[in-house]
């Protein structure tokens, strides 16, 4: 019976690996360029190591605004098993600092900072930190910007 399920494991682990879409053209151990044009790039370190978007997915950008706060929602991808980072920007205005939520799997919820650089016709760029959380920086195009809850996964 042993002998069987080894088997039948040996022979599912390929089948998990190559049912993700990944695109391989995109270093994750490099961080993004921290530009302005809408380049669908994100990055950050959390606790010294590297985490970008781009070859799990791009980064999405939904509106949760509320009658008393423009808050703006980053998503990114940065894993291959569902895992992303979610940037929640409360009240963010070109040129100025906000405040920020970042949140991330397993075990990071934390208060930051956040600089919007641009935020002009569909681009949102900026950077971000927190405690655990530092170097972080997006140059978002946004195209759907209704995407309604999207949990970290």
């Amino acid at each position: 019976m042993t002998n069987k399920l080894l088997s039948f494991l040996f022979l599912l682990t390929p089948l998990c690996f190559a049912s993700c879409e990944e695109d391989e053209s995109v270093d994750p151990s490099l961080m993004p360029a921290a530009t302005t044009v809408g380049a669908n790039t994100w990055g950050c370190l959390i606790d010294g190591w590297v985490y970008t978007s781009g070859r799990f997915g791009l980064p999405k950008v939904a509106d949760e605004s509320t009658p008393d706060e423009n808050r703006l929602v980053i998503v990114a991808p940065v894993g291959p098993f569902g895992q992303s980072v979610r940037l929640t920007l409360q009240n963010p205005v070109e040129g100025t600092t906000c405040a920020c939520t970042i949140e991330s799997t397993p075990d990071i919820r934390e208060d930051g900072q956040a600089f919007i650089t641009r935020q002009r016709g569909q681009v949102l760029s900026g950077t971000f930190s927190g405690t655990r959380v530092t170097e972080g920086r997006f140059d978002l195009l946004r195209t759907d910007l209704d995407m309604g809850e999207m949990p970290v996964e």
